[in-house]
This record gives C-alpha cells, structure tokens and sequence, in this order.
C-alpha cells in the first residue's frame, strides 16, 4: 500500500499543533510527549553521510520492525508541509522513482502512508533525506517524522545526522530505546524526559 495524502493533520494519530508546540520550548499541555535523540559518537561523527545512512539503517528497521502491527506509516515533513523535492539532483533514486511510478510531481505537499514493507524498501532514502543522499555541503531538503498509523510514536530523521524517538507513552519509548541502545549511539534525552 502506498499512498499520498495532502491533508496530513487529518490523518496523524496526534495533535500535530500540540506536537509541534511541545518541539518549542514553554507549551505546557494536558498530552505529554517524552523524546530521546540517538547521536553517533564522536568517531563515526567524523566519518560523513555514507557511515550515518549504514549505521542508523539497523535502528531504523528495528524500531519498525517492532511497532509494525500491521498498520500503515506516515511519513511527513516534521513542522509544516513543503515540496518533497525542490531540485532536480540525481539523489533519493528510490524515493524519486516512487513518485514517478505514481505519477506524483515533485511538488507534492502532504504524507506518504506506506505499509512497513514499502517503508522498509525506503529505508536508505528516508534516513538520508535531510541530507539529500551523498550531498554533505547543505541541508537540502527537511526533516521528517515517521509515524505509526495508530500509536503515538514519531521516528524523526533530522539533518544533524541523528534519528529522534517520540511518543506519549514513556514505558513504549524506554522499552524501545533499552532494545536499541549501543555503543555506536550516544543517547540524548530531550528536556523534559528522563527515562
């Protein structure tokens, strides 16, 4: 199943204003969100986009792998809706391909819902995202948020190289974060969570 939504608020299973309030700084709210941010270390740091893409590939499929109940994800531009692709480069071959294939323009605004197997075949060019792939002198494109289709946990892939964890249920994200934690992350909670 793959799909292209333009209204994405109508389809998040969370208050995408509260979430993205909570992001800020002082936005106090009866819905509680908890984050942590998995950093390389200062090593793999040095080593670029290539090392980032094939270090976080493992994570990034096992988080998947052990939320997927058979929903959908979405996946979306994090803060506000913008063209999935504002160049021309030769970079995101599969993601590129996909909106071909589905004759969607590279101007679309909105989500992909996607079954975990589809997201799965993506892997490389949603971690890569941010970064455009192989293109390490500029942020290209924004982050994105990957959210299960019917539980509040968001996978954000930002263009600081690191992949963040948030959700509304603590005991979700801790149990997450302890099947993931290894010595090639360093574990950051955001303010505001302590595991």
């Amino acid at each position: 199943m793959i799909e292209f939504k333009k209204n994405v608020n109508k389809i998040l299973p969370y208050d995408r204003r509260q979430y993205i309030e909570f992001l800020g700084s002082d936005f106090e709210s009866p819905i509680v969100w908890y984050g942590v941010s998995f950093q390389l270390g200062s090593e793999e740091e040095k080593n670029g986009l290539t090392e980032f893409v094939e270090t976080y590939e493992s994570l990034f499929e096992n988080i998947v792998l052990k939320l997927d109940n058979g929903s959908f994800w979405i996946v979306n531009h994090d803060d506000k809706d913008l063209k999935w692709f504002p160049n021309q480069e030769d970079t995101l071959t599969s993601l590129r391909n996909l909106f071909i294939q589905k004759n969607v323009p590279n101007t679309f605004k909105g989500a992909l819902i996607l079954a975990t197997d589809d997201l799965l075949e993506l892997t490389k060019d949603i971690i890569s995202y941010p970064c455009g792939l192989f293109n390490e002198d500029a942020l290209l494109y924004k982050n994105l948020d990957i959210s299960h289709g019917e539980i509040n946990f968001i996978i954000k892939i930002t263009g600081h190289l690191t992949i963040d964890l948030l959700s509304t249920d603590k005991e979700l994200l801790r149990k997450v974060v302890n099947e993931n934690s290894s010595s090639y992350f360093k574990i950051k909670e955001y303010k505001g969570t302590s595991l």
